[in-house]
């Protein structure tokens, strides 16, 4: 019967395996073309957020008119990308970790699993051996209470037989014969009791003595299948959570390289970011590099210009200290040249007037003569000092000739002009 049922089973098995396999197939295609699904949702949403990227930095970028501000903003972005950056490979190494130490702890529970799942066989084994031990134990007492049955149903009928024959013997009792006969049969009857009796107390001693050993065979594989039953229930329930755990860190390995691979595909995304930062930063460098020599040029040129304003200033003020000498030069000439005319006036005005002293007194004449001279003296002298001055202060400028003043007044005496045609000689002892 027992092969029977066995065939039957593998049966079942055999028509069941296709069936588990086409279920299988279709959960994998199905979990395939999820995962597949999952990868494109995830691209289309990094793509989105690759434009939506660029498209504000663009706008950003295009809202600031200097270099050196777009300069700054880049650099700004590139820092906050580059932390980020930093920050995702920190993260991505930590889940990376901890994927690592998620799936070490999946091993662990996959073989935990198996170890309980063989202790679980086998625990179920040793109950079924012991089930069948049990059964067989429970078969054997079984069979000792009958023949225990049967063996004290055998010394009843003999016990019947027994007293019957004593009854006879007692109904017999008054024949002397027969009372020889029944003593001796006392005898053997009693002699015969009493090996029966001594077999039947060594009989139920022994039976007593097998009871006692399979009751105690009893507890003790009794008391073992308890311990066993327990642990294997201990087992069961760490075998459930077991399960329970590893479908846990399924799950979570599941979700964990999910946010990896977002992570892979933003740490994708930023190193183009930080490319095309670093290409738009080198052409801003090469910019920079040349508006500083663009600059360091025109720090030359405006130091130079400086140093000509410098020497240019430094000219005009001594064109302006030599002009003031000039002015104060030509004033002093001026003044010297009036004086001269004033001089000369009154000379005219002497000359002019000789005729009409000539008539007037020697003595007044005189007087007026010793006056002019005295006045013309003391004008000369004037004039030497002024020019004995200049001389000693600095040498005096080459001054051209200036042109000869027209005469007003009445027409000089021929003395004078004779004086003026010889280029100043001696008039009246004046030079």
């Amino acid at each position: 019967m027992s092969s029977t049922t066995m065939a039957k089973k593998n049966k079942g098995k055999k028509a069941a395996d296709p069936n588990e396999t086409s279920k299988l197939l279709a959960a994998k295609i199905s979990q395939l073309e999820q995962d597949a699904a999952g990868e494109k949702d995830q691209e289309a949403e990094i793509e989105r957020e690759v434009k939506k990227a660029t498209r504000d930095l663009n706008s950003l970028l295009s809202t600031i008119e200097s270099p050196m501000s777009r300069l700054e903003t880049v650099h700004k972005k590139y820092t906050e990308l580059l932390a980020d950056m930093k920050k995702l490979d920190r993260d991505y190494s930590k889940s990376k970790k901890r994927a690592d130490q998620l799936q070490k702890d999946q091993d662990k529970g996959k073989s935990d699993l198996s170890k309980s799942v063989t202790m679980k066989d086998k625990l179920e084994k040793l109950c079924r051996e012991l089930t069948k031990e049990n059964k067989k134990i429970k078969d054997e007492n079984k069979k000792l209470e009958d023949n225990e049955k049967r063996a004290r149903l055998i010394v009843n009928e003999r016990l019947d037989s027994l007293l019957y024959d004593i009854q006879d013997v007692m109904a017999a009792k008054g024949n002397p014969r027969s009372e020889k006969v029944d003593v001796d049969l006392d005898e053997a009857l009693r002699a015969k009791l009493k090996t029966i009796s001594e077999q039947f107390d060594t009989r139920d001693l022994h039976y007593r003595g097998l009871l006692r050993s399979k009751d105690s065979e009893i507890q003790s594989l009794a008391s073992k299948f308890e311990d066993q039953r327990r642990i294997s229930e201990v087992e069961n329930n760490r075998c459930r959570a077991l399960t329970s755990q590893v479908s846990t860190f399924s799950h979570t390995e599941a979700e964990l390289r999910s946010q990896l691979n977002i992570y892979v595909e933003k740490f994708k995304q930023v190193e183009d970011t930080l490319n095309n930062s670093n290409d738009l930063f080198l052409t801003f460098r090469k910019e920079m590099e040349e508006m500083s020599k663009k600059t360091k040029r025109l720090e030359k040129e405006n130091h130079t210009l400086n140093r000509k304003h410098e020497q240019t200033n430094r000219n005009i003020l001594e064109m302006a200290e030599e002009r003031t000498r000039n002015h104060e030069e030509l004033e002093r000439w001026r003044r010297k040249c009036h004086h001269l005319e004033a001089l000369c006036r009154r000379m005219q005005a002497q000359g002019r007037g000789e005729g009409l002293a000539l008539a007037e007194g020697d003595d007044h004449l005189e007087g007026d003569d010793e006056g002019t001279e005295s006045e013309y003296d003391d004008d000369y002298e004037d004039d030497e000092e002024d020019m004995s001055d200049e001389d000693d202060l600095e040498p005096p400028p080459r001054v051209d000739q200036p042109p000869e003043k027209p005469v007003f007044g009445p027409t000089p005496p021929p003395n004078l002009l004779e004086a003026r045609a010889n280029g100043n000689a001696v008039v009246n002892g004046c030079h």
